[in-house]
């Protein structure tokens, strides 16, 4: 909608105000934000303020209402100014009166002016949580109308609830445990502080520890009053330890030494202690996640590690900004990070979180000089349905970032039971957890993202497809030939040696020996004993035991040779193993 030309663009300090108006639309009584606004208190007309061009729409709103309605419109108001404000109003009839007239009751809002004041409320709302962040001691609130009793206390800056409950409630568990009278006397003094909401008041209580109810401890105790946007009390304070220890003040995770000493980030420890207390806590999920930087060792080897160090900077800089205070980020070491989060309520909002990081970190580095590809793999736990534990929730994770690596990396895998159950399992196999069906779309998968690589890309990322192919079909040792070359074009896996394949590639002699025009397959290289020697003695020699091998020209006639191989172990090939294997090597043909 185009902004009319009426509208002013002077700024207004007036975010929101409340009115209530008769039936002639006269003001009878407004808050101090709407006085502040028309910029006087006495005979005002609502209709006078609307803009000419709008009343008759507000006029039939007003009037379409029956007792208990309510109607919402976009509208202009004019201001003490005299300048027009695009206003979004509700006007309500909930049967009140004001001096014995019926009133219609309005809401209002700048709307050229909320977001700046959100984002303003956001930043003060970050800053103070900050502070809290470093602040120890246990904070308190009690809503007065609801009979609503709260200890929390801030880890990064979420605050966490240790004990809700109503003061009835409060007063039966602690006398429950701590009979004695003098201690009652002192919760007595202290409820009806908090009874009356006095405005501020100080006082000594002897109680149990917040999160360890069996353990006493004397606190000093100072509380306030604020009032609720609906003028309704709530009583805040502070409860400070009088006989804590120094050494007891901070969690490790609070401390210099709870901290990685290049990224500052938590370090191991310090994020176990406070996903265990977190957990301990209890209330709203919590999401666990475990990060790996693709490919980190190719980025050194290549780059250096000075630019490694960079990637890691950064990378720790992404993840604290996308977190930004709704959880915790740790580095456990290389380029292995964590995160651990309760601000998210649902799988869609971490769905767009890991999304949005994973593209973001892609996009960091896709534009720098050295054009170097960074991505991440990210496996993801939740509990408390995948665990009550950090150890449980962590060998999920890290399972999940495990398949996350083996389904070709630069991705996201969230935990569910149904799909990874096994995978809690050490010693099971990633692949062989998988039903036929979902083995084959992942592939499928595998195998689409190596042609869409291979097409935006061309040869440069060979060797790292290779690797990709080599652990998407759990192989050992991946190798391309071009004929009448004796050393290969690129390999992947540990060959001891690597196979000299002689006459076999110089002389284009696999050609004679291939079952097929485009393939050779042995599932045990004993079943070649008989078909040729020579060949077989070369592959016993590297330890090789299994291998297909496809032949396809490249772009020029020659023919390129694709060895999938398996070292020390027969393996069993599958129809889809050969053609998805197959269809990998064409389009790696097609490139080179």
């Amino acid at each position: 909608m185009k902004i009319p030309e009426y509208i002013s663009k002077n700024p207004s300090d007036m975010v929101y105000c409340s009115a209530a108006i008769n039936r002639e639309y006269m003001v009878l009584m407004g808050d101090e934000h709407f006085y502040r606004f028309m910029g006087k208190t006495v005979g005002i007309s609502i209709l006078d303020c609307v803009h000419p061009e709008l009343r008759q729409e507000f006029q039939q709103a007003c009037g379409s209402l029956g007792q208990g309605g309510s109607a919402r419109i976009l509208t202009a108001m004019r201001g003490m100014d005299e300048g027009y404000r695009q206003i979004d109003m509700t006007i309500r009839d909930c049967g009140h009166t004001v001096n014995g007239e019926p009133v219609w009751e309005l809401t209002i809002y700048n709307l050229f002016i909320i977001e700046e004041k959100y984002l303003q409320a956001s930043d003060d709302a970050g800053r103070y949580r900050a502070f809290l962040s470093m602040y120890q001691d246990y904070l308190f609130n009690y809503d007065v109308e609801q009979d609503s009793f709260a200890v929390f206390r801030y880890m990064g800056i979420k605050s966490t609830v240790l004990m809700k409950c109503s003061l009835e409630e409060l007063k039966e568990s602690v006398t429950a445990m701590y009979p004695r009278k003098s201690f009652q006397e002192e919760l007595e003094v202290f409820c009806r502080h908090l009874l009356s909401a006095q405005e501020n008041f100080s006082c000594d209580l002897r109680g149990p520890m917040p999160r360890h109810p069996m353990l006493m401890s004397l606190f000093h105790i100072d509380g306030k009053v604020i009032y609720k946007h609906n003028n309704q009390r709530v009583v805040l304070g502070i409860l400070r330890r009088m006989d804590q220890r120094e050494e007891d003040a901070s969690p490790y995770y609070a401390t210099a030494e709870g901290k990685d000493s290049f990224t500052g980030l938590l370090n191991k420890r310090a994020c176990a202690e406070y996903v265990a207390e977190a957990l301990a806590a209890g209330g709203e999920p919590h999401y666990m996640a475990m990060i790996d930087i693709d490919n980190f060792k190719n980025i050194n080897d290549t780059h250096g590690h000075m630019y490694g160090d960079q990637v890691i900077g950064q990378v720790a800089s992404i993840l604290n900004s996308t977190i930004n205070g709704r959880g915790i980020v740790g580095r456990f070491g290389g380029d292995e990070f964590f995160l651990f989060t309760n601000w998210i309520s649902s799988e869609i909002q971490l769905r767009a979180m890991l999304t949005s990081l994973r593209k973001q970190v892609q996009s960091t580095f896709e534009n720098r000089e050295k054009g170097c590809k960074v991505t991440l793999s990210i496996g993801v736990s939740r509990a408390p349905e995948d665990g009550r534990s950090y150890e449980e929730l962590f060998k999920k994770a890290d399972k999940c970032l495990y398949l996350a690596k083996y389904k070709g990396k630069n991705r996201f895998v969230i935990y569910e039971a149904d799909k990874h159950g096994d995978l809690v399992e050490e010693e099971q196999s990633i692949r062989h957890t998988m039903d036929p069906l979902e083995k084959a779309e992942y592939l499928a998968d595998v195998v689409a993202d190596i042609g869409i690589r291979l097409s935006a890309e061309g040869a440069e990322p060979m060797e790292e497809i290779l690797d990709q192919i080599r652990s998407a079909f759990e192989l050992d040792g991946v190798r391309i030939h071009r004929a009448g070359r004796r050393e290969p074009l690129y390999i992947s896996g540990d060959y001891q040696p690597v196979p000299d394949m002689g006459s076999f590639i110089v002389e284009n002699g696999m050609a004679g020996i291939m079952d097929h025009p485009h393939y050779l397959m042995a599932s045990h290289i004993t079943n070649l004993e008989g078909v040729n020697r020579e060949l077989f003695e070369t592959l016993r020699n590297s330890r090789i035991e299994g291998m297909v091998c496809f032949c396809y020209p490249d772009r020029e006639g020659v023919n390129l040779y694709f060895f999938f191989e398996t070292f020390n172990h027969r393996f069993r090939w599958s129809e889809s193993d050969k053609n998805f294997l197959l269809t990998a090597s064409r389009l790696m043909a097609n490139i080179l």
